[in-house]
């Protein structure tokens, strides 16, 4: 077995050995490229002993990701790649500016100069989980103008909201069942609260938006009833079709 060695400075040896079993032919060649690639990338080959670097491909991918001490504003994102993306994964930890108020949800349209999307045609409902084993349930049918995503949470220190988000976008091409736009935009959701008083809650919910099958959303926004967001971490992620 033959091997190639290189001798650091310091004494100690880098190798490259040959396979621990025979090839399966009797020339095994591999052809190096010419250039380096990008940070991130990996070498591949094209299967007739030709290599190259390519980027990693996934269809579960980061989009983007960001975080606040403070000071901050409404979460909203807008000109998402929906036409790349089926669906979007969303998690967040965040205290509001002001106490006691309820964190919601809405879609947005428009592209890059987004507009929320606030006709009274959002249904919810979600399920309240109490450290006691108790529960309590909330829900509005195609009365609201947002989804709610929790009850009232505090903003004092150990207060706020902890949220992931699971989210369906409308896209009106063959990928997408024109006849069930309606059902197309929606959202299920998890979080844990702590509330005015520091009190613990948890629970999960489903929302959709069910106004027309051309109304097509290419963001969403998470905002407060009143105040804005302050302390806020987050990352969103692309599920491509």
């Amino acid at each position: 077995m033959s091997k190639i060695s290189l001798k650091h400075s310091g004494g100690n040896v880098v190798s490259l050995n040959s396979p621990t079993n025979a090839p399966g032919a009797s020339d095994v060649a591999f052809k190096l490229p010419n250039a380096d690639g990008s940070a991130g990338q990996f070498m591949k080959t094209d299967g007739s002993g030709n290599l190259s670097f390519g980027a990693v491909s996934s269809d579960y991918v980061k989009l983007q990701r960001a975080s606040s001490g403070g000071g901050s504003d409404n979460l909203i994102f807008d000109d998402l790649d929906v036409a790349t993306y089926k669906g979007f994964h969303f998690t967040a930890v965040f205290v509001p500016s002001n106490d006691n108020t309820f964190p919601n949800f809405r879609f947005r349209t428009g592209g890059s100069s987004g507009a929320d999307v606030s006709s009274a045609y959002y249904s919810y409902g979600h399920d309240v989980l109490y450290p006691s084993n108790s529960q309590t349930q909330a829900s509005q049918g195609e009365t609201r103008t947002e989804i709610t995503l929790a009850p009232q949470i505090g903003n004092n220190t150990g207060n706020g909201e902890g949220l992931m988000i699971n989210m369906k976008i409308f896209f009106a091409d063959s990928s997408d069942n024109g006849a069930s736009g309606q059902l197309a935009n929606f959202i299920t959701w998890g979080y844990a609260i702590r509330n005015d008083a520091a009190d613990f809650r948890g629970g999960h919910g489903s929302g959709i938006y069910s106004e027309n099958t051309s109304t097509y959303p290419t963001g969403f926004k998470i905002f407060m009833e009143s105040g804005v967001i302050n302390a806020q971490s987050y990352a969103l992620y692309g599920l491509k079709r």
